[in-house]
C-alpha cells in the first residue's frame, strides 16, 4: 500500500527553517498529527493543518542559528548577564552607589551649568541674523595728551559713511532716554529703560515681532513696546493703536510690539521711540549717538577703517582747530561688545573676560574632580567584588572580560545619573534666574557648542571606565582575585592617591578663591568710600524749577528725623558726562576734559565729605555763587597743583568757546568714589548749581533711629509740589547694586565650594576604605605583637599625608593665577596675603584627616583574629 504523506514543500520548509538541535523532535510531532487527521479528516484538511503548524513552529526560538549568530547571541548575554550583576552589585551597596551617582550627578549638573554660563557670555548678541556683518563704532578722543575712549559718536558720522563708503549697507543711530515718564490715563509709569532709535534700528538688528513691523519706528511720536511692557501698560488689551504722554512732552502711540529682548544681547530696552520724535541737532559738534553700521556681504572692515581718515578730513580739521585733538573712529564688532572694556558713556551690558576665564578653568577642574571622585568610588566598590571578577576570568575563557563589567556598571550608573543631573541642572538653573539673578538664555541649551559639550562629558564618564579597568588589570591577578585581594604589588594605589591628591587640591582652590572673593567683598563694604552712604535717601526729581527743588528741600529739614539735605548732579550707576574746562598752569590757562559734578551749599556736609584744604561752599559769601570751585585731590594732583587754593578755573567751555563759569578754587575735598571701586577715582571739579544747572538728585540723611513713618512723611511733601511719581532709593543699597555681576561670580563659587568638598570628602573616604581593606592583616599583625589603638590610628593617618604633599603645591599656583585674574576686575582690591594660601591648606588637611579617620579607627579597634583571617 502507498504511504500517504504530507506536502513535501512544507516539509522542506520546515527543515530549512528549524533549528537542527530540535528539528527531529518537532517534525515527528508535526507528522503524527497528520497521520491521525489523515485518518479521521481526510487528506485535503490533513494537509491544511500541517501546512498551518508549519506556519506556527515558525517562532524566534526555532529558527536555525549560524555560527557567527550563535557568537554574537553569546555577547549580548554577556552585556545582559554583566548588567544584572551591575544591578545586583547596586542592590547590595545600596549607599555606596547613591553616593557615588549622587555626586557624578550634582558634578555633572554643575558643570553644565557652568558652561552654559560661559556660552551664554560668549553668544552674546549672535542671535541677529547678519551679526557677522554688524559694527558698533565707538570714539577715540586725545585730548591735550590725554586718550578718552567714548561709546558714543557725532550723530551723522553713520549717514556719511554709507554715502561715502561702498562697503558700508547702511546704518542705525540711537540715544539713551533714560526711564521717562509716561502718563496712560490715571497712571503712570517710570521704570521703562527708553531707547529713541532710528527707522534701521528693526532692519538691522533682530527682534521678534509680536505685532507691527519693522517700519514701526519710521514715522515720529511712534512707540515700540516689548512684550511684558505691553502686558504691564495695557494688560490683556490690545496695544496696537493706543496713545501714552510722555511726560510733559508730546502723545505718542504704539506701532509695535516685540518679544522681550534676549537675555544675552548688550542692549536691554523696554521701550523703542522713533528718533524723529524729537529733534535732534544733527551736527559733526554733537557726540551722542549710538551709531552702528552694516557691512555689504564679502566687504571687510579694514577695507572701512582704511577709508575713514579722508572720508572725516574735514571734521579731523575742525576737531583739531577748534579743541587742539584728534578723533579716531573705532570698530568693534557687535558680538565683542559684551566681553570689551567699559567705555565711557557706555550703555551696553558689559562683563570682564577675566571672569570667563576663572570659570572656564573651574569648569574644567570641577569635571576632572567629579570623574576623579567617580573612578575613586567604583574601585572602591568593585575591590569588594573581586572573587565573582575572578570566578568570571576562570571560567569566561577571556583575560578582559572584566573590562566588560566596569562597562555594564558604567552603562548603568549613567541610566540613573543622566536624569537625575538634568533635574539637578533644571533645579540649578531656576534657582540661578529666581534668586540668584544669574541669566542663562534657554537657547543656549540648544546651542550646538552646549549639546557638542554635554555629549563629550558623557563620553569622558564612558572613558573613565576603561582607565578604571586598566588600573585595576595592572594590580590584580586571577589567583589574588578568588581571595577577594588584590595583587601584593598594589600598582593601582599610586594612581588613585594621584587621582584623590589632584581633586584635594581642587577643593584647596576652591576654598582659596572663596576666601578671595570674600576678602574682597568685605573690602568692597569696608574701604573708605569718602562719603557716608549709611541711613542716606536719594530722591529723584524729574522735573521742576530750582526754586521748587528748593522748597522741597526746605520742606524736609523741617520733618523730624532728618538731619540733612541737599542735592547734587551726581549719582552711582548714571552716565557720566566729561566737560572741557580751562585750568591754570605754569605756562598759562590749559584746556582739560574733566568730569563735573553740581551741589548745594550743604551737599558735603549731608554725606560727609571730607575737606583735605580751604573751605566748603558758604552761603554768606555772594562770590561762591558764581566764582567759586572745589576739586578733588585726583585732580589737584592731575592739574599740578602742590597748592591748589587760589587757582584759576575757567568752565564749563561751550560751543564757540563761551564760558558758563570763572573764578578759583575755594576747596579741595578728599576722594570720593561714587562709581564702583572697578574704577579708578578721577579728577572732578565741583561747583554750585543754579538755573542753568539743576540738581536732579536730592540726597537725605536720616537719624538711625527714626520714626517708622519718615519716608511717608517726606513722600507726603512731595506730592505736595509734584505729581509725578515719588521715586527713591537708599544709598547704599543704590552702591552695593554696582557689583551685580561680580555677585554672580560669589554666588556661583558658593556653590561650586559645597559641592567640590562633598567631592572631596568622598573621594578621601573611599580611597581611605580601600587602604584599610588592603592592610587589614598587616594592622591584625601589629597589633598582635604589641601596637596600640594610637599607633595603629595614626599609621593609617600617615598615608593620607601624600595627598597634602599632591595637593598644596599644585593649589598655590593655580589660585595664585586665577586669583590675580579675577582681581583684576577691579582698580582697588586686596592685596594677595600668606594667609589666603595657609589657611586653606589648613582647611584642606582637617577635611583630609577627619574624612579618614573613621577608618583608621574601625581599622585600629578590629579584633586581631578577624583581621588574621583576611586574606
Amino acid at each position: 500500500m502507498k504511504r500517504i504523506s504530507p506536502p513535501s514543500w512544507a516539509d522542506r520548509f520546515l527543515a530549512w527553517y528549524c533549528n537542527p538541535d530540535i528539528l527531529e523532535e518537532i517534525q515527528g510531532d508535526a507528522h503524527e498529527l497528520y497521520a491521525e487527521r489523515l485518518t479521521k479528516e481526510g487528506k485535503r484538511k490533513a494537509d491544511l493543518k500541517f501546512v498551518i503548524d508549519v506556519i506556527r513552529f515558525f517562532r524566534w526560538s526555532n529558527i536555525r542559528r549560524t555560527d557567527r549568530e550563535f557568537k554574537a547571541q553569546n555577547i549580548v548575554s554577556l552585556l545582559r548577564f554583566n548588567l544584572k550583576i551591575s544591578t545586583r552589585n547596586a542592590a547590595k551597596n545600596k549607599l555606596s552607589f547613591i553616593i557615588k551617582t549622587m555626586g557624578l550627578s550634582f558634578c555633572l549638573a554643575f558643570t553644565l551649568i557652568l558652561t552654559a554660563f560661559v556660552l551664554h557670555e560668549k553668544t552674546y548678541d549672535h542671535f541677529n541674523v547678519d551679526h557677522e556683518r554688524i559694527y558698533r563704532i565707538t570714539s577715540l578722543v586725545n585730548f591735550q595728551d590725554h586718550k578718552t575712549h567714548y561709546a558714543v559718536t557725532p550723530l551723522p558720522i553713520g549717514k556719511t559713511m554709507t554715502q561715502g563708503i561702498p562697503e558700508v549697507e547702511s546704518y542705525t543711530r540711537l540715544m539713551f532716554e533714560g526711564n521717562p515718564l509716561f502718563h496712560i490715563g490715571d497712571h503712570e509709569f517710570y521704570n521703562q529703560s527708553t531707547l529713541a532709535a532710528d527707522s534701521n534700528f528693526l532692519r538691522m538688528l533682530t527682534f521678534e515681532f509680536i505685532h507691527g513691523g519693522a517700519d514701526a519706528l519710521d514715522e515720529p511720536n511712534n512707540l515700540v513696546l516689548t512684550e511684558s511692557t505691553a502686558k504691564a501698560f495695557f494688560g490683556d488689551q490690545d496695544p496696537m493703536g493706543q496713545s501714552l504722554q510722555w511726560g510733559n512732552g508730546p502723545l505718542v502711540s504704539v506701532a509695535g510690539v516685540i518679544k522681550d529682548p534676549p537675555t544675552n544681547s548688550h542692549l536691554r530696552f523696554d521701550i523703542l521711540v522713533s528718533w524723529n520724535t524729537f529733534n535732534r541737532q544733527d551736527e559733526w559738534s554733537n557726540l551722542n549717538a549710538y551709531t552702528y553700521v552694516i557691512l555689504k556681504p564679502g566687504a571687510d572692515i579694514k577695507q572701512v577703517g582704511d577709508k575713514m581718515p579722508s572720508l572725516l578730513r574735514t571734521f579731523h580739521e575742525l576737531v583739531a582747530r577748534e579743541y587742539d585733538a584728534t578723533y579716531e573712529p573705532i570698530f568693534e564688532n557687535i558680538t565683542d561688545i559684551h566681553l570689551s572694556e567699559t567705555l565711557d558713556e557706555d550703555i551696553a551690558i558689559k562683563r570682564k573676560e577675566n571672569n570667563l576665564s576663572v570659570l572656564i578653568a573651574v569648569v574644567l577642574l570641577f569635571l576632572i574632580t567629579g570623574l576623579i571622585n567617580y573612578l575613586n568610588l567604583t574601585m572602591a566598590e568593585i575591590t569588594a567584588n573581586l572573587k565573582k571578577i575572578g570566578i568570571i576570568r576562570v571560567f569566561g575563557g577571556m583575560s578582559g572580560s572584566h573590562h566588560k563589567i566596569f562597562l555594564a556598571d558604567t552603562l548603568f550608573a549613567l541610566l540613573i545619573v543622566v536624569p537625575t543631573s538634568t533635574i539637578i541642572f533644571y533645579g540649578i538653573w531656576t534657582a540661578c534666574q529666581s534668586y540668584l539673578s544669574i541669566e542663562i538664555d534657554p537657547g543656549v541649551f540648544v546651542h550646538p557648542w552646549f549639546i557638542g559639550l554635554a555629549a563629550g562629558f558623557l563620553v569622558a564618564i564612558l572613558c573613565s571606565s576603561g582607565f578604571n579597568s586598566i588600573v585595576l588589570s595592572n594590580a590584580m591577578h586571577v589567583v589574588h582575585s578568588l581571595k577577594g585581594s588584590l595583587s601584593t604589588k598594589l600598582r593601582g594605589t599610586p594612581v588613585r592617591k594621584l587621582l584623590v591628591g589632584t581633586q584635594v587640591a581642587f577643593s584647596t582652590i576652591m576654598m582659596a578663591l572663596m576666601i578671595i572673593v570674600v576678602d574682597q567683598f568685605r573690602f568692597i563694604q569696608e574701604t573708605d568710600k569718602g562719603f557716608d552712604d549709611k541711613n542716606t535717601m536719594v530722591v529723584k526729581i524729574r522735573s521742576g524749577d530750582p526754586s521748587t527743588v528748593e522748597a522741597f528741600k526746605e520742606r524736609i529739614r523741617n520733618i523730624a528725623g532728618v538731619t540733612g539735605v541737599d542735592g547734587s548732579s551726581y549719582y552711582p550707576g548714571i552716565i557720566e558726562t566729561k566737560y572741557v574746562f580751562k585750568v591754570e598752569t605754569e605756562t598759562g590757562m590749559k584746556e582739560l576734559l574733566v568730569p563735573m559734578m553740581l551741589c548745594g551749599y550743604d551737599y558735603f556736609k549731608t554725606l560727609n565729605i571730607r575737606l583735605a584744604s580751604g573751605r566748603f561752599f558758604d552761603s554768606a559769601r555772594e562770590t561762591d555763587r558764581d566764582g567759586a570751585f572745589i576739586i578733588n585731590e585726583t585732580a589737584a594732583k592731575d592739574f599740578g597743583w602742590n597748592d591748589a587754593i587760589g587757582k584759576m578755573i575757567k568752565g564749563p567751555v561751550g560751543g564757540g568757546g563761551d564760558v558758563f563759569r570763572d573764578g578759583n578754587v575755594i576747596g579741595v575735598v578728599q576722594d570720593f568714589n561714587f562709581a564702583s571701586l572697578h574704577a579708578r577715582i578721577e579728577p572732578m571739579i565741583i561747583f554750585l548749581s543754579d538755573d542753568r544747572w539743576g540738581t536732579p538728585f536730592i540726597y537725605i540723611k536720616t537719624n538711625p533711629l527714626h520714626a517708622d513713618g519718615l519716608v511717608t512723611a517726606i513722600e507726603v511733601e512731595y506730592k505736595a509740589l509734584w505729581s509725578d511719581p515719588f521715586d527713591w532709593v537708599y544709598l547704599d543699597s543704590k552702591y552695593l547694586s554696582l557689583y551685580k555681576k561680580d555677585y554672580e561670580m560669589k554666588n556661583i563659587f558658593e556653590i561650586g565650594l559645597a559641592i567640590s568638598i562633598v567631592l572631596s570628602s568622598l573621594g578621601i573616604f573611599s580611597i581611605s576604605a580601600l587602604l584599610a581593606n588592603l592592610r587589614m592583616k598587616e594592622m591584625g599583625i601589629r597589633k598582635v605583637v604589641g601596637a596600640n589603638f594610637l599607633q595603629l590610628f595614626f599609621l593609617h593617618i600617615k598615608s593620607f599625608q601624600r595627598f597634602l604633599a599632591i595637593a598644596i603645591p599644585v593649589a598655590w599656583p593655580c589660585t595664585l593665577y586665577l586669583s590675580q585674574r579675577w582681581l583684576t576686575n577691579f582698580a582697588y582690591h586686596i592685596d594677595l596675603k600668606p594667609v589666603h594660601f595657609l589657611f586653606p591648606a589648613l582647611l584642606a588637611a582637617a577635611i583630609v584627616l577627619s574624612t579618614s579617620a573613621y577608618h583608621a579607627a574601625k581599622g585600629a579597634l578590629l579584633n586581631p583574629v578577624e583581621s588574621l583571617k583576611h586574606e
